[in-house]
């Protein structure tokens, strides 16, 4: 039972309160305050969609519900279930609550009134889609809006909860069953962002999607899914790996890979969810998330990726992308050095080699006659650059507009003593957050490093093109050229060709469906 503050009590308290100050906006749910620093306006925790809980659980975003008066919209809210790993993503949450009710999002802009509408800029998390969070320090959003843009972050459903099916689920919806719920709020924030960032200052006809690891994953799906056609005007993926022609599927086990009902299934019987149907509907959304979660601990998920549908998500992103049906806007991508550091726990390339389905003496071709820690290193490197280059190949054979890069930059207290740059390392140089990640500080020349990375990458959101005054050109990628920008330790150059028979072997291998 709530407990009732007397009404004089209540006008006391608020009397007694301090003045509410900080830039206001007003969007279609309501107006949100949030404060300003250093220049740059702030918002947070602004709802996206309905919270996917009891019968919204498993089900596609749903509209975000209104309010009366003024949110409150100074403080970073709840946490998306999800396991917490020291050096992954324990520290960037802040023991900040965990909770269902989550799909939230996030603005920083340097102008609620600009002259003209400003480019927007919105990150999809890394993290396998299992794990990460938008408030997390080395995604905030002011270095890239001091640039002049608007910089949007969003929760979306992790692990099981954001990714399930079950054939009760399927039979309940037919014609909406998705499996990839992460997707979906993708969907829904891009929307929001439509519908509403005019009133933060930005401009819903120039909206850049960008992302690193799952996050870039999402962005190549994001470009050949029919929902999301005319919400972003440039793509930037980052540091991501996909298989084109061999994705999971909803319902069907191919490949040796089960479906997400075969999976959803075993879930049900294992957490003793009985019956079918609506039984099996109801016991499903009665299951505390932290038991969802445990019996997610019993399998090396690694990285969940988007599963066909045959709805939601058609088919796979290889003849979506080797047809040129992707939408059509300009596309930046590429990968670091180190891709394998992804792979540190590993010391056999059997796993691997076995997942990929390459075998022994095709890598003493490759590579020659190396230690397994080469191996792993070398293989991660041409799975995640490999699949980003054929991504890039695709998209520019189709004339439409496309940059690759290669990041191999080492913080310069770490050069020399780590094998290149670790995966996902270009993100921090990205958001000109340095101090959240650089050991033991970044020096001068990790911040020039940043400053033109940076540069380059809200140009690109600006005008669709990475180039501007005072900056090496960044020539466009082409099938004829096989052109890419380096980023080391002297800088940004040009180069053609990099590890040109490795990634021929790797560009057959997604010709040909094997992948």
């Amino acid at each position: 039972m709530k407990r009732l503050i007397p009404a004089l009590a209540l006008a006391l308290l608020s009397a007694q309160a301090p003045a509410q100050t900080g830039p206001v906006a007003e969007i279609g749910q309501g107006r949100v305050r949030g404060f300003s620093e250093d220049g740059i306006h702030n918002f947070r925790n602004i709802p996206f969609a309905a919270p996917p809980v009891g019968e919204l659980r498993w089900r596609r975003a749903q509209t975000a519900p209104g309010w009366s008066g003024t949110r409150d919209a100074t403080a970073f809210g709840a946490v998306c279930p999800q396991r917490l790993m020291p050096g992954r993503n324990a520290e960037g949450v802040q023991d900040r609550p965990m909770d269902e009710d989550c799909l939230y999002l996030n603005v920083w802009t340097p102008d609620l009134n600009p002259r003209e509408p400003l480019a927007v800029m919105v990150w999809i998390l890394p993290g396998g889609f299992t794990f990460g969070d938008a408030g997390m320090p080395v995604y905030d959003g002011s270095g890239l809006a001091g640039q002049g843009v608007v910089v949007v972050t969003f929760n979306q459903r992790l692990g099981f909860l954001g990714q399930f099916a079950h054939p009760a689920l399927t039979a309940l919806e037919p014609d909406h069953a998705i499996g990839n719920f992460y997707l979906s709020d993708q969907v829904a924030a891009l929307e929001w962002v439509r519908d509403n960032i005019s009133a933060f200052g930005g401009d819903p006809g120039n909206v850049t999607i960008f992302g690193m690891s799952a996050g870039g994953v999402a962005v190549n799906y994001l470009l050949a899914l029919p929902a999301a056609r005319g919400l972003f005007h440039r793509a930037a993926s980052q540091s991501s790996s996909v298989r084109p022609y061999r994705p999971r599927h909803l319902s069907d086990d191919r490949d040796g890979r089960p479906s997400l009902e075969t999976t959803g299934l075993g879930m049900a019987r294992s957490l003793g969810v009985q019956g079918s149907g609506d039984e099996a509907v109801s016991g499903l959304r009665a299951l505390a998330w932290q038991k969802i979660f445990d019996y997610q601990d019993q399998f090396p998920l690694g990285s969940m990726n988007p599963a066909v549908d045959g709805k939601f998500l058609p088919e796979a992103l290889g003849p979506v992308f080797s047809q040129g049906r992707q939408h059509d806007v300009p596309y930046l991508t590429g990968a670091t050095s180190w891709e394998g550091s992804l792979l540190m726990r590993l010391d056999n390339a059997d796993f691997l080699l076995n997942a990929l389905d390459i075998s022994r003496d095709e890598i003493r071709d490759l590579y020659g006659e190396v230690d397994e820690r080469t191996i792993l290193n070398n293989l991660e490197f041409d799975t995640f650059f490999g699949s980003q280059r054929w991504l890039a190949r695709q998209h520019a054979g189709a004339g439409k507009p496309t940059y690759l890069y290669h990041f191999d930059y080492v913080y310069e207290r770490q050069y020399g003593s780590v094998p290149g740059a670790f995966h996902g390392a270009e993100t921090a140089y990205v958001f000109k957050t340095l101090d959240a990640r650089a050991p033991d500080g970044p020096t001068e020349q990790d911040w020039a490093m940043s400053e033109l990375v940076s540069a380059y990458w809200v140009s690109f959101a600006k005008t669709g093109d990475p180039n501007g005054t005072g900056r090496l050109v960044w020539p466009l990628h082409t099938r004829d050229s096989d052109i890419l920008l380096d980023f080391g330790q002297d800088g940004a150059k040009p180069v053609i060709g990099l590890e040109k028979r490795r990634m021929q072997f790797m560009e057959s291998r997604y010709d040909s469906g094997r992948m």
